[in-house]
Parts: structure tokens; C-alpha cells; sequence
């Protein structure tokens, strides 16, 4: 694990993460008079449904996530360096380790911009409990929020998890990329893979409608308030397993794939 963490070209790593903090930094830009009554529970990026920042932050996220170590297994693979760590480790073993280092990577090029951003607008705004008739502007109802009740009671608790699971989806983007990069030719290309998926996923989600306008694209989910859609825990849950499923499944194909190098 330390030789594949010294293999990871650092400056993409730190490219990725600058570029994330810059695009949900945009979300200040122009700070416009702010009404009295709000906080950062009702202006951070996750819950701002009115800018364009957190849009362009959360359909990027999948190619953010990935720039670190999506390409990294495939990189290896083409040359050759993967068959010498074959002889020293079995391989399932390299390649939990190559996806580990994908996830962990993905995770943090997530969760550090989000967490800077909430952070940030505790410097600019006092901390009051968002209230539902003072604050109904920003629209936090059931229908666009999961777990409506706890965002009023807790919102910070709401906050953290709505980061924790946009941060864990992150890891799942740069996951995808590394099990499907060994079938992509091009690097750039496997490195977008993930964010191909999503642009997939919001043409279908325009096309194929579900009930209730229940949306099942993540840069619609991964927002603590969805800016133009409508979301569900089970549907949310639903694309998670899937996601996850394709991961595992992809991961014993191109494992049966490397055995023979």
C-alpha cells in the first residue's frame, strides 16, 4: 500500500482538491445582501439551490473525484509495473489496494471543499436553527430532502451526513473509474468515465421520468436540498446498491482479466 501511495502523482491529487475548493468557493461570488434571518444551514453549498456553483460542484464531482487515482491501476497495467507487484502480493490483494487508494482520494477531494465551504459561512453568518416558516424561501420539504424533520432539529448533524454521503458517492465515482479504465483505451476518456456516467444519468433522468418526478441522478441526490427535482430515500438507495453491485462485479472481471499476465 505505501509503494502504490508514493505510485500516486501527487500534484493531480492536489490539482483535483484546489479545483473543487475554487468551484464551491465561487458560491461567495458576488455575496449578495443576505436577509437577516438566514444561516449557514440555509446558504452552504449543499442547500443553495439558487446559484450556480453548487450545480456546477455536484455535476463535476464524478471527474473531480476520479483525477487523482482513477487512472492508476491502468497506467500500471500498460506498463507492466502491475505484473512485478503480482509476483511480491496475490492480486486480489493489489487490487483492493489500487481501489482503496481510489476511494480514500475521491473521498477527500469531496468531503474538504464541502467541509470548507460550511465552515466558511459560520465566519459570515450567525449560527441559528433554520426555522420552516422564516426560512420556507430555500423550500426544505419532503419532497426535495431526505430526512426533513432532522434538518430542523439537528441541522449541523444534517449537514455533516448530507457531506459524509456526498463524500462516500465521491469514492464510489473514483471506484468506477478505476474497474472500468482497463476496458477504456484512451486515459482520458477512463478518466471521465464516471463523469459520463452522470451526464447519462441526467439525460435519461429528463427522459424516463419516475413517479413523482423522482429523480435518480446524482447531481440531483447528492445536494442536501435537490435544486430541481424531487428525491427519494428508496430510489437513492436503490442507485447506490447498483452502483456499488456494478463495482463489485466489474472488480472479479478484471481480476479474472489480470490473472493471465
Amino acid at each position: 500500500m505505501k509503494f502504490l501511495w508514493s505510485r500516486l502523482e501527487k500534484r493531480w491529487f492536489f490539482f483535483a482538491l484546489v479545483l473543487a475548493v475554487i468551484i464551491s468557493g465561487l458560491q461567495f461570488f458576488p455575496l449578495k445582501t443576505i436577509p437577516p434571518e438566514d444561516s449557514p444551514y440555509t446558504r452552504w453549498l449543499g442547500i443553495d439551490s439558487f446559484s450556480f456553483a453548487p450545480i456546477a460542484f455536484f455535476i463535476l464531482l464524478p471527474l473531480l473525484a476520479s483525477i487523482p487515482a482513477s487512472t492508476l491501476l491502468k497506467d500500471d497495467y500498460q506498463s507492466g509495473l502491475l505484473s512485478k507487484f503480482k509476483l511480491n502480493e496475490p492480486l486480489n490483494r493489489v487490487l483492493r489496494q489500487y481501489v482503496s487508494i481510489a476511494f480514500i482520494t475521491g473521498f477527500i477531494v469531496t468531503a474538504i471543499p464541502l467541509l470548507i465551504n460550511l465552515c466558511s459561512w459560520f465566519m459570515v453568518l450567525p449560527n441559528i436553527r433554520p426555522d420552516n416558516l422564516l426560512n420556507k424561501n430555500i423550500l426544505v420539504i419532503n419532497i426535495n430532502t431526505m430526512f426533513v424533520a432532522l434538518y430542523y432539529s439537528h441541522p449541523l448533524l444534517h449537514a455533516l451526513l448530507s457531506i459524509i454521503f456526498a463524500s462516500f458517492w465521491g469514492g464510489l465515482f473514483a471506484i468506477f473509474g478505476v474497474v472500468t479504465s482497463l476496458w477504456i483505451k484512451n486515459r482520458f476518456l477512463a478518466m471521465c468515465s464516471s463523469l459520463i456516467l452522470q451526464i447519462v444519468l441526467l439525460l435519461l433522468n429528463a427522459f424516463i421520468k419516475l413517479p413523482n418526478l423522482v429523480s435518480y441522478a446524482p447531481a440531483d441526490f447528492l445536494h442536501e436540498t435537490a435544486p430541481t427535482a424531487n428525491v427519494s430515500l428508496l430510489v437513492t438507495g436503490i442507485v447506490t446498491l447498483l452502483l456499488i453491485l456494478y463495482c463489485l462485479v466489474m472488480f472479479q472481471i478484471d481480476k479474472k482479466r489480470l490473472v493471465s499476465l
